[in-house]
């Protein structure tokens, strides 16, 4: 691949044929289950994804139909996506913790023909809602036979479905490279729908080319991925745009072999498979390195005086690197012996000690996180991406250990362009872009602007060329864990509520959301408690239609109104979020505990300089 140059010339199930052909017996992929690992070769990928595709066609699925999978990361999720897009069609990634009345939407917007679910409880979910998705014609169970449906729907098993394929191939020597001809580099490929952050969610239409173009972004991320094989754990949902551009499209291109896990192994399968590649949400890395520091506290006394004398030279080395100074030749010398003395087996104790470069993105990275990684030695660097980009236009490219806060600068190429607005915001014009919204050409229409794409982030950028997010337009909520949630839908809801006067929902750069409460002028305060009661009975009502990542995990009382003189309201009335969330940060620290970036920040400042 040729990074500054590329060209997309195959569909992405015709870079699997052409993968099959060129090396049938080496390992695609593996996957781990109950604690054993079951490697699986080209060959057997591309014969998987044949007997797939044409139990598909067999069942009516034709070139530009939907399908919807609802599952974790594992092999089946790839065979199914790459399945789909052989016959022509359009995978769309469900999320597992979805509500049913979300994958009703999501059915029902999309015109979606065909659904994979992975358990009985996805399936019993889609059972719920099939009644109401009128194009609705297939369902597939991968672990369970789905439950009854109506009449209308077929309903199978995943072994089923492939077994039918088996008998519809033997009509043809090579019918999986005959379904395939048959698509183009321009076909919509796959259907990202967003979180829904500024009202109803959007089908985000990723192309075959556009998904080739967000995979050359991020193999620029590591270019050795082209040329040496990488190991990569695969845990996080592929209904997300990167872990499905990671994980799913990327192998197809590079080097990598992905490792798929269930999220609660994940921990076990990183210390199995010792991984060299990693792109993970701020969320993990914080956790991780959380879970590192309180082991280095339970260190004998020498090994601790070890470790403070390696934090000594690790400090010293990155504030040299991030002001671009060289370190002395001893400082050189001490931190290369912390390296292997101290934090590399460290490191190695949650199977992250091959990993050299690593990369985030979805959410803000505390920059404590970012340098604790950096002095332990990992090469941890921002990016940036949106559904829309699936891939990273603006990364670290080739910027070693940078200094925490800025998200790197556009991807070398002269297609992918960065501006300024004048209201600040950032605008986008690169070959990643995305096709459109599905079916809302007024959307599309709405975040483009003489070719270029309006991404919502204000960005500022230095004299050097390095570009800060400074805010966003929108009034959104991004999570630790990348999940894009607008709050205004969930505090309506509890508005609902005579005891309720404002809602406040919080919940940005944390794990979990939470609120603030006005009560009404009209709320019995005889007694706190029993306000308090009454009112988590309320937050309870509307967290019973949210999805989990939408709940509101705890809430507290304001001591008082919300003031205009402070800040906190507009002059007419209009809540301004950021106001309230400085006014009353020790009442919301509260509902947090002691965060992770906390502890790492401490851990940092509480080591001898």
């Amino acid at each position: 691949m040729d990074l500054t140059n590329f060209e997309p010339t195959r569909t992405l199930p015709g870079l699997l044929l052409d993968r099959a052909d060129r090396e049938p017996d080496a390992v695609a992929l593996r996957h781990w289950r109950d604690g054993a690992m079951q490697a699986i070769t080209w060959r057997t990928y591309r014969d998987r994804v044949q007997d797939l595709a044409l139990g598909l066609v067999a069942q009516g699925v034709q070139h530009g139909d939907r399908v919807a999978v609802m599952s974790g990361a594992r092999p089946e999720w790839v065979f199914a996506a790459l399945a789909v897009q052989s016959v022509g069609g359009v995978v769309i990634g469900v999320y597992p913790t979805n509500s049913p009345a979300e994958i009703e939407q999501l059915l029902v917007h999309s015109e979606a023909v065909g659904f994979i679910g992975e358990t009985t409880t996805e399936l019993i979910k889609v059972a719920e809602v099939a009644a109401h998705t009128p194009r609705l014609r297939l369902v597939v169970g991968i672990d369970a036979t789905p439950p009854e449906l109506p009449e209308v729907i077929k309903r199978t098993t995943w072994e089923a479905l492939c077994e039918e394929g088996t008998q519809y191939a033997d009509d043809s020597a090579d019918p999986l490279s005959e379904l395939v001809t048959g698509g183009s580099l321009d076909d919509a490929a796959v259907l990202f729908y967003t979180s829904g952050s500024t009202g109803v969610p959007k089908g985000v239409t990723h192309s075959h080319r556009t998904l080739q173009h967000s995979v050359q972004t991020f193999v620029g991320l590591y270019p050795r991925i082209l040329s040496h094989e990488h190991d990569v754990v695969g845990f996080l949902p592929l209904a997300h745009v990167a872990p499905a551009v990671v994980s799913v499209f990327a192998p197809l291109l590079a080097r990598l072999v992905v490792t798929y896990c269930r999220m609660g192994d994940y921990e076990d399968v990183l210390r199995s498979v010792r991984p060299t590649a990693v792109l993970w949400p701020p969320r993990f890395y914080e956790k991780i390195a959380g879970e590192l520091i309180a082991q280095t506290e339970t260190w004998p006394r020498l090994r601790r005086y070890a470790y403070d004398a390696a934090m000594w030279a690790g400090r010293r080395v990155a504030e040299r690197r991030w002001s671009h100074r060289r370190a002395s030749v001893l400082l050189r010398i001490a931190y290369a012996a912390a390296l292997r003395g101290v934090f590399l087996p460290l490191r190695a104790t949650v199977g992250m000690d091959r990993i050299r470069v690593a990369y985030t993105a979805s959410a803000a990275m505390p920059e404590s996180v970012i340098a604790i990684w950096q002095i332990w030695g990992l090469d941890l660097r921002e990016n940036y991406g949106l559904t829309e980009t699936a891939g990273c236009p603006i990364a670290h490219f080739d910027q070693p250990f940078p200094r925490p806060g800025f998200i790197g600068r556009e991807f070398p190429d002269p297609r992918f362009q960065v501006k300024v607005a004048d209201d600040g915001e950032m605008l986008l014009r690169a070959p990643l872009l995305f096709d459109g919204y599905w079916r809302n050409p007024a959307e599309t229409e709405a975040v483009f602007e003489d070719g270029w794409f309006r991404t919502g982030d204000l960005m500022e950028r230095t004299p050097h060329g390095d570009i800060r997010l400074i805010g966003r337009k929108k009034d959104v909520i991004i999570t630790r864990g990348g999940k894009t949630i607008n709050p205004q839908p969930i505090e309506t809801r509890l508005k609902e509520s005579s005891l309720i006067n404002e809602a406040i929902v919080v919940g940005d750069a944390r794990k979990y959301l939470t609120v603030l409460l006005e009560p009404s002028t009209t709320a019995d305060a005889r007694s706190a408690e029993a306000l308090a009661e009454r009112l988590r009975a309320e937050v309870a009502r509307v967290n019973a239609d949210l999805a989990r990542v939408e709940q509101l995990k705890d809430f507290r009382v304001l001591p008082r109104s919300l003031e205009i003189e402070r800040g906190e309201r507009t002059a007419n009335g209009k809540i301004k979020r950021n106001a309230v969330v400085r006014s009353f940060a020790a009442l919301i620290d509260d509902m947090y505990g002691a965060n992770d970036d906390a502890a790492i920040a401490n851990h940092l400042r509480s080591r001898p300089k």
